[in-house]
């Protein structure tokens, strides 16, 4: 669980649902749109309750006893009654529940009010949070303050400080007997002699501060990675961090300015902006290469034969619209959650795209 400007956003252990997922049994999903602000709690509340009685019927249609679905259904209900959780919010809600099992995640983007029974969880609607790419580190590097982000297009966490340095003093500590001898020249005045003057003397210790930083930074990320990190720092700071941080992917803006006080939504807000060419260049990229694999067979736009080949576990990319409203009827959506459980449990990868053009409803490349 994370706190942050987006409300409380829980880590959602996808592979636990997709598990759960495989197990007989009638799967209950519950999409409950919530706000930040504690204001609307009662009513969030009140739609899952609604939405509770609801699935207690379609269970009983299914063919669960009224004790079955009650106990099924049990630990939603203390959900709805937990005032305090309701006062503690992201931008939506989703609830997983199935016999012997329950997940309730608060995301952070906004789902539309749904209720689904049936033989699988509906999870389209949280591509967007559980899809590996989309993904950027953020540094917001001060003198005073030193954090270090793991960002996505809709959430942003502060990672654990480890060995990174927390601020300037962290690294040079109390200044040794100055190098620099100077003499006074007058009244309030000094001139430098000797190794270079303050300017010169500022500079090395900044390089240093910055070197530990950023060898510290390459350490915990690791250097054979592929994710962007975006520097949000005063913008003299890039080019010298660039040349002494060994992580491979630094990108090339800054977020400039002083970013101490920073929020961190405002720091993925702005490293969004400056990825959004990079994030179009590689869906660009992505795409011509999955079309042309689909074109020439290794691949398909037809969402029911990309369901029956994830099931077979040849599915290696599945790629959709972000926007789940463009799919094209129920019966493909029911598709899409099929193939998004059986790709991901075949270790398959699912991708979402901004830019959709095609009036498939998805595209997927196969392993063989």
């Amino acid at each position: 669980m994370t706190t942050n400007p987006q409300g409380i956003v829980d880590t959602l252990a996808f592979d636990t649902v997709v598990e759960a997922d495989a197990v007989p049994g009638p799967k209950v999903t519950f999409y409950v749109p919530t706000e930040v602000r504690s204001t609307t709690a009662d009513t969030s509340a009140a739609i899952l309750a609604a939405q509770v009685k609801t699935a207690a019927s379609r269970l009983r249609e299914e063919g669960l006893s009224e004790e079955e679905a009650s106990a099924l259904l049990a630990p939603v209900r203390e959900l709805v009654s937990d005032s305090t959780y309701w006062r503690q919010q992201s931008r939506g809600l989703v609830v997983f529940a199935a016999a012997g099992f329950h997940s309730a995640n608060r995301i952070p983007i906004e789902v539309s009010d749904a209720v689904t029974v049936g033989e699988r969880f509906h999870v389209r609607p949280v591509v967007p949070v559980v899809e590996n790419a989309g993904r950027a580190y953020v540094l917001a590097l001060s003198k005073n303050s030193v954090r270090l982000f793991d960002a996505t297009r809709n959430s942003i966490e502060q990672l654990p400080q480890g060995d990174i340095p927390t601020d300037f003093d962290d690294v040079i500590g109390e200044l040794p007997e100055p190098q620099l001898q100077h003499r006074s020249i007058g009244a309030g005045q000094a001139a430098f002699h000797g190794h270079g003057g303050a300017d010169e003397a500022d500079t090395m210790l900044t390089e240093k501060f910055l070197r530990a930083v950023g060898e510290a930074v390459a350490a915990r990320l690791g250097t054979a990675r592929s994710q962007p990190l975006v520097l949000a720092s005063v913008a003299e700071y890039l080019s010298i961090f660039r040349s002494v941080c060994p992580y491979p992917v630094i990108h090339d803006e800054v977020i400039a300015g002083n970013p101490e006080h920073t929020s961190p939504d405002a720091l993925r807000s702005e490293a969004w902006k400056r990825l959004g060419a990079r994030s179009e260049a590689v869906e660009k990229e992505e795409s011509e290469r999955a079309l042309t694999q689909a074109h020439n067979g290794r691949g398909s736009f037809d969402l029911a034969e990309i369901a029956a080949a994830a099931r077979e576990g040849r599915v290696d990319t599945l790629f959709l619209p972000r926007d789940g409203q463009r799919l094209s009827s129920p019966d493909a959506s029911e598709l899409a959650d099929e193939a998004v459980l059986a790709t991901v449990r075949a270790r398959g990868s699912v991708r979402t795209w901004d830019a959709w053009e095609w009036s498939a409803d998805a595209i997927a490349t196969f392993r063989y």
